[in-house]
């Protein structure tokens, strides 16, 4: 979480925010035990017992209203709620450009972006399309289905976003897009989907049944927005420090704790869904945007989650790789890319690799 959204969330849904993503399993009972005292409307169906997913709904159920009550309404999608497969959470909002009865001749360029929130949180509805409308750009946000650490694991959110991609492809000419002009952008959980998306190997399977399955996952340009690059907790200990059980979404990503050593099908499953292992040269055009400085590594034990998961650090060794490789890339820390010169940054990117 940025620092410009602490600013303007309440402590509450601070704190609840990091009690449900960063803390161990043993000191998450106990905090969950102590704020059921202090916020008993979360227990939801009033057991008496506030369970994890009670707090993360109350958690954004908090945050909602802060939105509302803190913000201008966004503008209402052109289309809401497009179902793009079988789950409930495979929908997206889309927005097209006020012009929308004069599309170019080729269709709307697109740009998609995916929410963050460790993936066990977030929605859709928190993205404004506004600056990205203006520019003429078709634009869409998309939820994905969360982890739980037993049936539904990674890589299952970016598979899940891979399918928004080719449903989009596949059905863009009802919505007069350009199928060959996409762009990928999200914040932390929704950075990794981008990149991982933007690097793996086109997920297109020209024998399927499914006519969505068939469509390519490859696009034009990337902009990921305080992304994890490498999801090895491993090696993120050794080379960034900070707290020794990294994140608490890792369990549920990954289907276990992390130890010392690892399984071999968890270990496997943290390479499959690290970005950086899947970049290559043939890879789009990316811009890497962090908000924090690149500063202080390796981070004391007692760092924060946040500050670890979203280190200008991991850009800096995905901007190694990326150059080795020849793929246009920029780096920036310290930039906000919600305004000013971060917002700034993707623009002129937009400019240069998806606007003609």
């Amino acid at each position: 979480m940025s620092s410009t959204c602490l600013r303007s969330c309440s402590l509450l849904a601070i704190v609840l925010s990091l009690l449900v993503t960063s803390l161990s399993a043993q000191t998450q009972d106990e905090r969950l035990k102590a704020w059921l005292k202090k916020y008993p409307a979360a227990d939801t169906n009033k057991d008496g017992v506030l369970t994890r997913e009670e707090a993360i709904k109350y958690r954004d159920t908090v945050l909602k209203k802060q939105r509302a009550n803190g913000k201008p309404q966004r503008q209402k999608p052109t289309h809401a709620d497009v179902r793009y497969g079988e789950h409930a959470r495979n929908v997206f909002d889309l927005w097209l450009p006020e012009n929308e009865d004069k599309p170019p001749k080729d269709g709307y360029p697109l740009f998609v972006f995916f929410h963050g929130g460790g993936f066990v949180a977030g929605d859709k509805s928190g993205f404004d399309p506004t600056q990205y409308l203006k520019k003429g750009l078709a634009v869409v946000s998309a939820n994905y289905r969360f982890v739980d650490g037993e049936k539904t694991l990674s890589p299952t959110p970016m598979l899940d976003s891979a399918r928004v991609i080719q449903f989009l492809k596949l059905h863009h000419k009802k919505w007069n897009l350009n199928p060959n002009r996409i762009a990928l952008s999200g914040g932390s959980a929704g950075a990794v989907i981008t990149l991982w998306i933007g690097y793996h190997d086109d997920l297109a399977d020209a024998t399927s049944d499914d006519p969505v399955l068939r469509q390519s996952t490859r696009v034009q340009c990337l902009v990921p927005i305080n992304g994890p690059t490498n999801l090895d907790p491993h090696w993120i200990t050794k080379n960034m420090g900070g707290p020794k059980h990294v994140h608490g979404s890792f369990p549920e990503m990954f289907g276990a704790p992390i130890t010392a050593n690892l399984p071999s099908q968890m270990a496997e499953r943290i390479k499959e869904s690290s970005p950086i292992e899947h970049a290559s040269k043939d890879d789009p055009p990316t811009l890497l945007i962090y908000g924090g400085k690149l500063e202080g590594i390796p981070l004391p034990e007692t760092a924060s989650t946040g500050l670890l998961i979203h280190h200008p650090y991991f850009g800096k060794v995905l901007k190694e790789k990326l150059d080795k490789l020849g793929i246009p890339n920029d780096f920036h820390h310290a930039s906000d890319p919600r305004r000013g010169s971060g917002m700034e940054l993707t623009l002129d990117w937009l400019d240069q690799y998806l606007v003609e």
